[in-house]
């Protein structure tokens, strides 16, 4: 049977109580991230590599091919980082600076699933829907990370928001430009996986719904102008300057990475289940859960369907690769507690779990952000007054970040840079001339501090006094002026 636009009857002007709710809930969320992305190291590999290819960005004005350590890196589409940018050369090197993106990304999101729960809910649902999403530990952690999937969130929800709006009040071409721009922005940001969301949570709401009216918006052609012209214009760029980038971005970094295991992220087949259980505890476990009774829910449903497919069937999984169909999992979840007789209390306890756990772990999950981060050792070149650092056989982008500077890398294989497309292609780009590591401590430019892996050591440089050491980087200050 075909489901009800609207369940529960006609949906209710949001009345003044409730509007204010849903304000405390954003504010919240903002509040908590940005407590987090000051109170935080950021965290090496993907936070410290992230900011430091904005910030070089920042620094060379080159809003086509993103560096790293001065080597093309495209490894990823460069929106993220020109967000990163932005903020950088606005704020200056700060922790937070780099994480704002996906702060923005953050309220954004959680804005698109208020501003939809008020045209297609019954009153309180937009609050429990957003509540329900900010909650959930995976969304505030992920809400102030260097990363790139809060922001992909942020365009799948404007996707699916938008459908189900669509289905609700029929179509319109300012909404239906607004779902194409939120798929180039998504392709700007990741890649090719944005078009695998749009599409594919729309072909599983349509089977949910019984009703191909859920693909209809794909087939409005001036859509596709804007969904594939704006990253086109990008794409033709880079391939211009690095031909070869055809075959790494379909190839190698999309069909490669999703059909086999060259990229070591295979997991067991209990791995997306245990995510959507562990990345949204409480409420995961705790919401009576039920079958989806209106349009929109299903809408929300199909693509929480979809990520669990796909990403079952892929070979290339990590947790915050399933971070898009948590808001829909959230709306899901909102009805379920709307239809339920369940005490008040049972709601606000499940959403209690975050900030009692930030609260109460905070000292050990500080403690282990620092270990991970480049922050301490970035502390001790400053204090000892270094202006030039050599890296050999390692690296710690979130290092150069927070000094403000681009140090000399030696490696022959580029794989401290932890860049797919630098190892793969180094040959191509020493021939022109793009390589800027150093293939070894012999003929690298002099420094103030020599840093080394602690596990790989070796001899101490020649005279040389110890200047730090943690459990993953020893640092020597040099007798060179």
């Amino acid at each position: 049977m075909s489901p009800t636009p609207n369940a529960a009857g006609p949906v209710p002007s949001v009345s003044p109580s409730h509007a204010r709710a849903a304000r405390l809930v954003l504010a919240a969320s903002l509040a908590l991230s940005l407590a987090i992305a000051c109170a935080f190291p950021l965290v090496d590999p993907d936070e410290g590599r992230n900011a430091q290819v904005a910030a070089e960005m920042a620094a060379d004005g080159d809003l086509v091919i993103p560096h790293l350590a001065g080597v093309p890196y495209l490894d990823k589409p460069p929106a993220l980082f020109a967000l990163g940018a932005i903020a950088i050369r606005v704020f200056g090197p700060q922790r937070f600076a780099p994480r704002l993106p996906a702060i923005l990304a953050a309220l954004v999101t959680l804005w698109l699933l208020a501003r939809a729960s008020r045209r297609l809910a019954p009153a309180g649902h937009e609050v429990r829907a957003i509540a329900l999403a900010a909650a959930a530990p995976l969304f505030a952690v992920i809400g102030a990370y260097v990363i790139f999937d809060m922001p992909l969130t942020a365009c799948v929800t404007a996707v699916w928001t938008g459908l189900a709006l669509e289905l609700e009040h029929g179509p319109s071409a300012p909404r239906r430009a607004g779902m194409f721009l939120a798929l180039a922005l998504g392709i700007l940001i990741k890649g090719p996986v944005m078009l695998a969301w749009g599409l594919g949570g729309s072909v599983a709401a349509a089977l949910l719904l019984r009703d191909g009216a859920a693909l209809r918006w794909l087939a409005w052609g001036p859509g596709w102008l804007i969904a594939l012209g704006l990253p086109g214009a990008w794409f033709a760029a880079a391939v211009q300057r690095h031909p070869e980038y055809v075959h790494y971005a379909f190839l190698e970094e999309s069909f490669e990475r999703m059909t086999s295991t060259a990229f070591h992220r295979d997991q067991p087949w209990w791995f997306v289940p245990a995510v959507f259980a562990g990345g949204a505890l409480p409420w995961s476990l705790t919401s009576p859960w039920r079958a989806p009774g209106t349009r929109a829910t299903r809408v929300a449903a199909g693509f929480v369907l979809f990520a669990a497919v796909f990403f079952s069937l892929s070979h290339s999984k990590l947790v915050t690769y399933l971070l898009p169909a948590f808001p829909a999992l959230a709306w899901w979840a909102a009805e379920g507690w709307q239809r339920s007789r369940r005490p008040r209390w049972a709601f606000v306890a499940s959403l209690a779990f975050t900030p009692l756990v930030f609260s109460a772990g905070f000292t050990a999950l500080h403690r282990e952000a620092a270990a991970s981060s480049g922050e301490g050792l970035a502390q001790a070149l400053k204090a000892a007054g270094v202006t030039a650092v050599r890296y050999e056989d390692c690296y710690s982008p979130g290092t150069d970040f927070l000094l403000g500077k681009r140090s000399v890398v030696v490696s022959a294989t580029g794989h401290p840079l932890t860049s797919n497309y630098a190892v793969r292609y180094r040959d191509s780009l020493r021939q022109r001339g793009l390589w800027t590591l150093v293939d070894s401590a012999a003929v690298a430019p002099a420094a103030q501090a020599i840093v080394r892996e602690t596990r790989r050591a070796g001899v101490p440089p020649e005279g040389a006094r110890e200047l730090y050491r943690d459990r993953r980087f020893i640092a020597w200050r040099t007798v060179t002026p």
